[in-house]
């Protein structure tokens, strides 16, 4: 069970992805990030843990193959993560960056997947361009951030308990990530509280 500094820890993660997106030119394409942390101090009354991502861009191909896009290739490289023998690149990627990881930071603990893409929404009847950045979490908490073009600040919505009927369309796919990747042999959920 995460804490609430590792919630709000994570919520800041998002925030701070947010601000950085359009120097970094995220979400166009479709940018996934893995979320984890790691012992920073450990010795003392109470170990300090540092929040770290790492980011992985989708191919634009990838999301053009799948008439039902995002959500459906979420699921799709969720699925490619359970098999071990399957000749998937971005399970490959993920091997190769969990292994290093987990060679420098044996003690590093999954928290979340998030994606982060533009979309459009219809405000009071007109389309708007807003990035999102949507993220599940390894107790299934969903995190939502919109942030609409033209606008300073965005909006960031963190719900413990989600209703499937008011969750974005990205959240099973997420969530899916987020078991596939707790699966792998090279990973862990296990560590401190943060």
């Amino acid at each position: 069970m995460l804490s609430f500094a590792a919630v709000h820890t994570i919520a800041g993660c998002l925030l701070a992805v947010d601000a950085d997106a359009d120097t970094l030119d995220w979400g166009r394409p479709v940018t996934l990030l893995l979320i984890h942390d790691r012992p920073l101090i450990t010795d003392g009354p109470t170990p300090v843990r540092q929040m770290r991502s790492v980011e992985f861009p989708l191919h634009r191909d990838d999301l053009a193959t799948d008439p039902a896009g995002l959500p459906a290739l979420l699921h799709h490289l969720a699925a490619s993560l359970d098999e071990p023998d399957a000749a998937a690149p971005y399970r490959a990627t993920l091997d190769t960056i969990v292994r290093l990881i987990r060679a420098t930071q044996p003690d590093v603990r999954l928290l979340a997947w998030a994606a982060c893409y533009d979309d459009i929404l219809t405000v009071h009847g007109q389309p708007r361009q807003v990035r999102r950045i949507d993220a599940v979490d390894t107790d299934g908490r969903v995190y939502q951030l919109t942030h609409h073009l033209g606008e300073d600040h965005p909006a960031l919505v963190v719900d413990d308990t989600p209703d499937p009927d008011d969750t974005p369309a990205t959240q099973p796919g997420l969530a899916a990530l987020v078991a596939a990747t707790a699966r792998h042999p090279h990973w862990s959920t296990a560590g401190g509280t943060a």
